[in-house]
């Protein structure tokens, strides 16, 4: 029932008659799966704008009858955590995204945007409670992962709260990623890894700050390099906007920093790379990734950096 109300409130709260100009797949024949990546909605329960841009962005993504076989978020869903906020959210993914299977990565600020422990504690379990209530899921922790014939989704987060938004990652969720990565390189299957902070020096100068980073960042960062597959490091946090710094290659790891999607004015950027509703369009083919930065509440690429990555 509450899963019913949730949807039905969206359709009170934003409904909208103009259209979105759809996204077209590359090579629809060949194309073996599809994904959008979203990062930084922050879905707040006192802010009506950021709602209604929340709701475009999420109406381009399926507009046209376009409906991604993955739709994943990279942390910082909400504004503070709070169970109103999970509603609106979900609220939002479930009107939408019906045939998508829905992939959800944990931030700062779903925990509060604090370093109190006890808080963690609190808003962790509801945030996984929230996921496996709304999307039909079962996960105990805030990693997990989501196989596919194609690709395997890996999705990282943080076991505490920190000072400074620092993510704390433990040397056994380290562990556990370095097992997901080596299952994909025997499969020969290439891994997209999802997680809210950043790794250090990887994207741009945003990466050099040390509160977008994470406690195991040496860890973390071999544990990529050194596995024997390709892999897309796809994050959140920083609020930059689309720029050369955006995406770095080194070789197995392409790292990209998306921009906040519910928000206008990401750092360093003007309006057609900072605004809100920009997202990550993932077209997985035969032996490569192929991706496109794109608006999705416009409805328009973001020109000159869409990237093929071979596997």
């Amino acid at each position: 029932m509450v899963k019913i109300i949730s949807v039905l409130i969206s359709f009170l709260l934003f409904y909208t008659e103009a259209f979105v100009t759809p996204y077209s797949y590359k090579d629809p024949e060949n194309l073996k799966l599809s994904a959008v990546i979203l990062s930084d909605m922050h879905v707040e329960s006192n802010s009506n704008a950021r709602f209604l841009k929340n709701g475009y962005t999420l109406e381009g993504v399926y507009s046209g009858g376009n409906s991604p076989d993955v739709i994943a978020f990279a942390g910082d869903n909400t504004m503070n955590g709070q169970s109103i906020e999970w509603f609106d959210f979900y609220g939002f993914i479930n009107r939408y995204c019906k045939k998508s299977d829905v992939l959800v990565a944990f931030g700062n600020h779903d925990f509060g945007n604090t370093d109190d422990e006890k808080q963690y504690k609190t808003l962790s379990k509801r945030a996984i409670n929230s996921y496996n209530y709304y999307c039909g899921k079962s996960i105990d922790r805030v990693y997990y992962s989501a196989d596919y014939p194609e690709v395997r989704f890996i999705i990282l987060g943080s076991e505490n709260n920190a000072k400074d938004t620092l993510q704390v990652i433990s040397d056994a969720q380290i562990d556990w990623l370095k097992e997901q990565l080596g299952e994909c390189a025997a499969k020969g299957k290439p891994a997209v890894v999802i997680n809210h902070n950043l790794i250090y020096a990887t994207t741009g100068r945003q990466s050099y700050f040390g509160f977008n980073l994470t406690t195991n960042n040496d860890k973390l960062q071999s544990a990529l390099r050194e596995c024997s597959t390709t892999v897309l490091y796809v994050c959140g946090h920083s609020h930059f906007g689309i720029s050369d710094g955006t995406t770095h290659s080194e070789g197995n790891v392409t790292y990209i920093n998306l921009p906040s999607a519910g928000n206008d004015g990401n750092y360093d950027a003007d309006e057609e790379h900072g605004s809100h509703g920009i997202g990550m369009l993932l077209e997985v083919y035969e032996g490569k990734f192929e991706i496109t930065f794109r608006n999705f509440s416009k409805g328009k690429n973001i020109d000159g950096y869409e990237m093929t990555i071979p596997f």
